[in-house]
């Protein structure tokens, strides 16, 4: 007899039941009328290749209604020092919930600037490392790239009841940062050797810095001749 096999449905997951982000007709840019329904509580990817419309579905759709949506619920007041946003081309947007948007144009001048110094995220794992991370190599901030090591001793005074004493106290704290490029990933540095050739005197043309001339009387006067 050929075994019976239990085609029973598998048990919805507790997700499934927080509903739907439902997008249907979205024409804004190069979307033409694109519906599709996005799961909450779930991750999903958005792929394809240049200009097939996924920063406008994602950012220019979904992302800037949610924004618009949050705006309108400041005051009067403080809507008129904030940019006026229009509502994106589409039939139906529903389920929005509040948006944080991480695109691709750089938050500050600083390398350091991050999407985990930004969100915080950083601190929260820095702190989960301290506690779990093996082998223990310290307190949160010996993970964080920004915060250097610092080491110090000297004199402090402690004062008790009436009377008050002098002790050496050492200070220690151990940072993530990295002492060379300063927890930027990179060093900036001169190589000398795109500056001057060695192996000649400055009368034969030494350095070669772009725009210095050898046989100037300010080479000859203050250089070749100073002996």
């Amino acid at each position: 007899m050929a075994p019976r096999t239990d085609t029973q449905s598998p048990e919805p997951r507790d997700a499934d039941s927080h509903g739907l982000i439902r997008v249907h007709g979205a024409r804004v840019n190069n979307l033409k009328d694109v519906s599709v329904d996005i799961p909450k509580h779930r991750l999903t990817v958005f792929t394809g290749v240049s200009g097939s419309g996924k920063s406008s579905l994602v950012f220019d759709t979904i992302a800037a209604e949610s924004q618009r949506l949050i705006n309108e619920t400041y005051s009067a007041f403080v809507q008129g020092f904030m940019p006026t946003l229009a509502r994106p081309e589409v039939d139906v947007l529903e389920g929005l919930t509040t948006a944080i948007i991480v695109d691709q144009q750089r938050m500050g001048a600083d390398a350091r600037s991050t999407v985990g110094t930004a969100t915080d995220a950083n601190a929260m794992l820095r702190i989960l490392f301290s506690r779990l991370g093996q082998p223990h190599i310290g307190s949160p901030n010996a993970f964080a790239f920004n915060v250097p090591s610092v080491r110090a001793s000297g004199a402090i005074t402690v004062e008790r009841g009436a009377g008050s004493r002098t002790v050496k106290q050492t200070f220690t704290r151990t940072g993530g940062m990295c002492p060379r490029c300063e927890g930027r990933g990179t060093v900036s540095d001169i190589d000398l050797t795109q500056l001057y050739d060695d192996s000649k005197s400055i009368a034969e043309g030494a350095f070669t810095i772009p725009g210095w001339k050898s046989d100037s009387w300010w080479t000859v006067r203050t250089y070749a001749e100073s002996g």
